[in-house]
């Protein structure tokens, strides 16, 4: 019992996180800290840790000795009384073995508290970037919105001096309503993506940037994530220390019909004031029962537990891969956006300022430049979103965490 950690091994999960945790987005981390410190359900997991150390410390022990005492009337001359103390023998037969077992599951329930940690972290990252998406969506509907307003006002006063048709009216007016529709979407996705952060910070104070982070200089190159999922990868070891529990389950299995196997002592007074004392021990008659259900459910577990390790490591590699790629599509993506799709829009935009300001184009086209360039920084931004994302997903795939 002295060599379970008093703990409950939340030391052990504090460096295996840190150890994994994404030092790349500040911002973000910064969230996931505050969520970590105030979310009841995180503090309901790691409270897990407690009950793991209490399992630890029941497989360390062995089950107390029994007293018994008996006394018989009559009595002549003396009252007869029999007293007796038994001990299971299993438990001390199979003490070294179910030390050992325990000690696995514990580590197992690190590797557990760990992995939801870490898969909890990635959620608040996740979310966080919704925030910063949505935030600069409804920035720019708000934006849209204005525009499309004073496009319709400006179109209705010419069309009081007949300047525009109908057809140009109702266009202008249907693109207004539209405006108005985005604008009350993008809204009701904010508070819906914020109202995700809040309930992962436990707190309404919500403090975000406005911005996505730059792009790191550099990606990992297939070599580099593949040496640090080899080292990182929680469901893996996970799956090993299943597999180790369950086999070490096995030879524990094969006592089963064993039973409640007891030694004992007992000491004796007669009626006749004779005393008498002796050993004792109490053995099962396996006919009933030979313990082959526990055998089989204990070599069924193992099988079990061994072709889940071997799936994932079939499935690792790929998964890798998957995340990698879809990373470096997002990159491209950011990058294409800010180096050629926005400079381009903005300069159609200055160039139809030119034609305007020479009366060459009207102001409808002048605002459809614009509000083509507002659709494009959209993208942007949900590009950027996918891009972090995809970061995002590729530290789970790495770290051996579920999604959401």
């Amino acid at each position: 019992c002295v060599s379970v950690p008093r703990d409950a091994g939340v030391d052990d999960v504090k460096r295996a996180i840190a150890e994994r945790a994404n030092h790349d987005l500040q911002s973000a981390d910064d969230a996931v800290a505050i969520a970590i410190e105030r979310n009841p359900r995180l503090q309901a997991t790691l409270a897990e840790l407690g009950v793991a150390r209490a399992d630890l410390l029941d497989a360390s022990t062995v089950r107390n000795p029994l007293f018994e005492a008996e006394i018989r009337f009559p009595g002549d001359p003396h009252r007869p009384y029999e007293l007796r103390v038994a001990q299971t023998l299993v438990d001390l037969i199979q003490l070294r073995r179910r030390r050992a077992a325990g000690r696995i599951a514990f580590d197992a329930s690190k590797l557990r508290v760990t992995s939801e940690v870490l898969r909890f972290g990635a959620d608040v990252r996740a979310h966080y970037f919704d925030v910063i998406a949505a935030t600069q969506h409804a920035a720019m509907s708000r934006t849209n919105f204005e525009s499309a307003q004073a496009a319709t006002e400006l179109a209705q006063r010419q069309h009081d001096v007949e300047n525009i048709t109908d057809l140009d009216l109702e266009n202008e007016q249907a693109q207004y309503e539209q405006a108005k529709l985005d604008l009350a979407r993008a809204e009701q996705r904010l508070i819906i993506a914020r109202e995700m952060l809040v309930r992962d910070l436990n707190t309404t104070e919500l403090s975000i940037a406005d911005a996505f982070p730059e792009l790191p200089q550099a990606e990992f190159d297939a070599q580099q994530l593949e040496q640090l999922a080899s080292t990182r990868r929680l469901d893996i070891d996970l799956a090993r220390r299943d597999v180790e529990l369950a086999q070490r389950q096995i030879p524990l299995a094969r006592l089963a019909a064993l039973g409640e196997l007891e030694a004992d002592a007992h000491y004796e007074r007669e009626p006749s004031g004779e005393r008498t004392f002796g050993p004792g021990i109490v053995v099962p008659v396996p006919i009933f029962n030979r313990g082959e259900a526990a055998r089989s459910r204990a070599e069924a577990q193992w099988l079990r537990a061994k072709h889940t390790l071997d799936a994932l490591l079939a499935e690792s590699a790929s998964r890798l891969r998957t995340a990698k790629a879809t990373v470096a599509e997002a990159r491209a993506r950011v990058e294409y956006y800010r180096d050629v799709v926005l400079p381009r829009r903005k300069r159609i935009v200055e160039l139809t300022q030119r034609e305007h300001n020479a009366m060459l184009v009207g102001v409808f086209q002048l605002l459809a430049a614009k509000q083509n360039e507002a659709q494009a920084q959209r993208d942007s931004v949900d590009a950027q979103r996918d891009y972090w994302i995809a970061k995002n997903d590729l530290e789970r795939v790495v770290n051996g965490v579920g999604g959401e």
